[in-house]
């Protein structure tokens, strides 16, 4: 399964999502972290902490990187640059699902919604191909505002794909990278497990 993580719209938690995914499923799958963004925020990620490998390329052949560690790994994360070039195209397109953060706010759901067209038309050139391309928004740094109820309230309306899991704004998501995966039984724990378990189902429905 190759999971990646896309936005362009700054702050929603990509990455950070990208490591606490990679960080669930290594307990269970052999998975691996793909660091597409030039900006390299994964480079801060304890790997001892987190048993997962990360990996680099931002080159234009990255297609052949995730197809290479689609070969050796059980699961494959790729937190893609924030922008829209041949290459970050080329790492969505070899992906079996996409993930688009959002806080719930107005401006980062237009941007969401800019990243569902372009997933939208990458889709229509995988047509035919062995592996469908599938996408969906995700609220992250969701609270219990009616901002957020107001956003989701939308999302339901509009008919763009979009995750019944939400990720809450919690330390120990930011922690992650440095100290682990949040401790099982805890909200944070629970957030990302229920994630993880919506995305295997999407993908097999």
């Amino acid at each position: 399964m190759i999971v990646s993580l896309y936005s362009t719209k700054g702050g929603c938690g990509k990455s950070t999502l990208a490591v606490c995914l990679a960080a669930y499923w290594s307990q269970r799958k052999k998975t691996a972290l793909l660091d597409a963004d030039p900006q390299a925020s994964l480079s801060i990620c304890r790997q001892e902490v987190l048993h997962v490998p990360v990996y680099e390329d931002t080159s234009k052949g990255i297609g052949k990187t995730i197809a290479k560690l689609a070969g050796e790994y059980e699961r494959v994360v790729i937190d893609t640059a924030g922008y829209r070039r041949r290459k970050n195209v080329e790492a969505l397109a070899h992906s079996d699902f996409v993930l688009i953060p959002c806080k719930p706010s107005p401006f980062d759901l237009r941007e969401a919604m800019e990243a569902v067209d372009l997933l939208r038309e990458i889709a229509g050139g995988k047509e035919g191909k062995r592996s469908p391309l599938r996408y969906a928004i995700v609220l992250t740094m969701a609270q219990r505002t009616a901002v957020s109820a107001q956003i989701r309230e939308e999302l339901e309306n509009s008919g763009v794909p979009f995750m019944s899991a939400q990720i809450g704004q919690r330390v120990a998501f930011v922690e992650t990278p440095i100290v682990g995966f949040p401790p099982a039984g805890s909200v944070a724990a629970l957030e990302i497990e229920l994630l993880a378990k919506e995305l295997r189902w999407r993908l097999k429905a």
